[in-house]
């Protein structure tokens, strides 16, 4: 009998021999008795031995295979580490493209804007600039009344022989009455004329105190670029007096006669929108 294995004593047998096979790992004990003729039985005798386990289930085999499972984790939690940062790194680089592209938008819809607000003052000085422009003509017609009336008034003197015609006087009167208005208007359009042009009469006032209402006016029909005749008829004058207005201009204005008058005050105007 095999202690650790069998369970009972084997059948009585001459053989001497007794096979075991697949043994599992550990001690065991075997026990041998026998039998004479007679009948007899011996006392058991016993021999133990071990049975040693496979190489793939010894001990170093089991802390191999600890450290084989740790390492199959450990490069596990490396792979997830490495897929998390690279899909951490994808998203930062998607946040930058979006937030770059947001930028974008913001940067065009600024413009966007901006050109928008450029429109919209654009149409406003345009809408300004055909404000004066119509006051100009107004004076302009003015000019040409006062002138009218001035010819009127000589073809009547003359037609009188040294005596007035009360009735007709009294026309003209009563429409020189109405010229009264003459300096509202300009005062007005002076107005109008800085508002647009970014005061550029009081500007110039500031930098040559000494210019004269008259050569303001100047100045700023000058600066609309408004040719001799159309300023003679504004101011009820001859082309040769504002030729010489112009003159007195350019000396108070202290600028060669090569400078061209118009370019001064327009770039004049310029610098002043700068600053």
């Amino acid at each position: 009998m095999l202690n650790g294995f069998d369970t009972y004593w084997s059948e009585w047998s001459k053989k001497s021999e007794k096979e075991y096979t697949n043994l599992p790992p550990g001690e065991y004990e075997f026990r041998v008795r026998a039998k004479n003729n007679l009948g007899n039985e011996s006392s058991a005798k016993a021999y133990r031995f071990v049975v040693l386990p496979p190489w793939f289930q010894t001990t170093w085999a089991y802390f191999t295979y600890l450290f084989l499972i740790l390492g199959i984790f450990y490069l596990i939690y490396r792979y997830q580490k490495q897929l998390f940062l690279d899909q951490q790194q994808k998203y930062e680089e998607e946040q930058k493209r979006l937030t770059y592209l947001h930028e974008l938008e913001l940067e065009k819809s600024e413009k966007e804007i901006v050109q928008l607000r450029n429109e919209k003052l654009e149409a406003e000085i345009e809408f300004k600039n055909t404000e004066l422009a119509s006051t100009a003509m107004h004076l302009v017609q003015k000019g040409e009344l006062l002138g009218n009336i001035k010819e009127e008034m000589s073809r009547i003197k003359k037609n009188a022989n040294g005596h007035a015609a009360p009735d007709e006087f009294k026309k003209i009167m009563r429409i020189l009455s109405e010229e009264n208005k003459m300096d509202k208007d300009w005062e007005q359009f002076a107005q109008h004329f800085d508002h647009v042009h970014s005061d550029f009469l009081s500007n110039i006032k500031l930098k040559f105190p000494t210019l004269s209402p008259h050569e303001l006016k100047l100045c700023a029909y000058l600066r609309m670029n408004l040719s001799s005749k159309e300023i003679a008829q504004l101011e009820s004058i001859s082309v040769r007096g504002v030729e010489i207005g112009r003159y007195r201009l350019r000396k108070k204005l202290k600028i060669s006669t090569e400078t061209n008058l118009f370019d001064f005050l327009l770039n004049f105007s310029s610098e002043k929108l700068k600053a």
